[in-house]
């Protein structure tokens, strides 16, 4: 997935103070507003403190395949904003 792309989700999701939803090859990651303060994108990789700097998650760009930003749900269930990425 492109950088560029996961740095707009992540400043989208800092703005609103929403959950930011990433799934990669091998499992779904859920940063909460409190954490998101914690991501660094790096050249090829998103390093993630998380559970109050108990556990740091590396995500490297390639296994990214969606990123979501979980928006309030006020007014329908299931609103959400998404980037997604085909991989060949």
């Amino acid at each position: 997935m492109d950088r560029g792309l996961i740095e707009k989700a992540i400043e989208q999701a800092k703005n609103q103070e929403s959950n930011l939803v990433i799934w990669d090859r091998r499992d779904t990651f859920t940063i909460e507003p409190d954490e998101l303060a914690e991501i660094e994108t790096n050249d090829d990789y998103l390093r993630v403190r998380m559970e109050n700097g108990k556990a740091t998650v590396y995500v490297e760009y390639d296994a990214i395949y969606k990123v979501v930003v979980e928006r309030e749900r006020l007014t329908r269930r299931g609103s959400r904003a998404g980037f997604g990425a085909l991989s060949s």
